[in-house]
């Protein structure tokens, strides 16, 4: 992930996700229905539901892979002299190949209720994992560097932590809800930390001084910041569906009216035994 590139990749992927996740819970939210938590939703392909989110997430992290190890000089751990080399993409892979897994996991519990809730265990320790190793991922960093590497810390555990919660109590939507808010915060502090410390247009310079303390309570604001504009994003996303979606009450108002006006006199069919002739004069 030395690259803005490397980043960006896992930025966008838990921004989409993330950002789906709410859309389809804000959208049962407002029309009603009964609700109960899941970690992907699928997409209607040709009116079946195929799970499209699962496959694109395994596909995704399996390129992850091969960028971070795809030379083969990477895949040894320790130079002549002993000493481990290549550890950042050995620690970047494993997060990638821990997402695999659950992902794999979230396609076969939905084949078999015998693995309801292993999902919830997969995702916990797919982000506390990630937040594991990046604690442990800042030895001999610049103190910016560190701070922007705590904040995703801090946003992966949360999304770790809430995920169990969300499948403990899966018939609140709120829990669904935040999680589906700091999974998008993870997200885009991914991206965030690539513009930092790999501007796409000159990696070679950081865009701040990782040495300067006032840097770091910038990051820390902006890290704030991106948790309040998603809770903006939140709100407008749900007086949209409030203005676009029919409720369950209503849709039912709906056809219990429809068949009214069908079960009118102006509705109502001829019997076939009443014949209609037409004068000739």
């Amino acid at each position: 992930m030395g690259a803005f590139l490397g980043h960006a990749l896992p930025g966008a992927v838990f921004y989409l996700t993330g950002f789906w996740s709410l859309v389809n819970v804000l959208r049962i939210v407002v029309t009603g229905a009964p609700f109960l938590h899941r970690f992907w939703y699928p997409i209607d392909v040709r009116l079946t539901k195929k799970p499209v989110e699962p496959i694109i997430k395994i596909f995704v992290c399996i390129i992850g892979v091969l960028i971070e190890m795809g030379h083969s000089a990477r895949w040894h751990i320790h130079d002549q002299a002993g000493n481990f080399i290549n550890m950042n993409d050995l620690q970047h892979s494993t997060m990638y190949i821990a997402f695999i897994i659950a992902s794999f996991v979230d396609i076969l519990s939905e084949k078999s209720s015998k693995l309801h809730g292993l999902d919830a265990f997969c995702y916990f320790v797919c982000f506390t994992g990630e937040a594991f190793l990046f604690y442990f991922h800042l030895h001999g960093r610049e103190m910016v560097d560190v701070q922007i590497h705590l904040c995703l810390v801090v946003a992966s555990a949360m999304c770790g932590f809430i995920a169990v919660v969300a499948r403990w109590k899966s018939s609140y939507p709120i829990i669904s809800i935040t999680y589906s808010l700091f999974v998008m915060l993870h997200g885009t502090w991914f991206l965030q930390a690539g513009f930092l410390m790999y501007p796409p247009f000159h990696e070679d310079t950081p865009a701040v001084n990782l040495m300067d303390p006032g840097a770091m309570m910038y990051v820390t604001n902006l890290f704030l910041a991106h948790l309040l504009v998603l809770m903006v994003l939140l709100l407008l996303l749900y007086f949209v569906f409030r203005l676009i979606t029919p409720s369950v009450k209503q849709q039912k108002h709906y056809v219990k009216h429809q068949k009214s006006e069908l079960g009118s006199p102006m509705y109502k069919t001829v019997p076939s035994s009443v014949h209609f002739y037409v004068d000739s004069d």
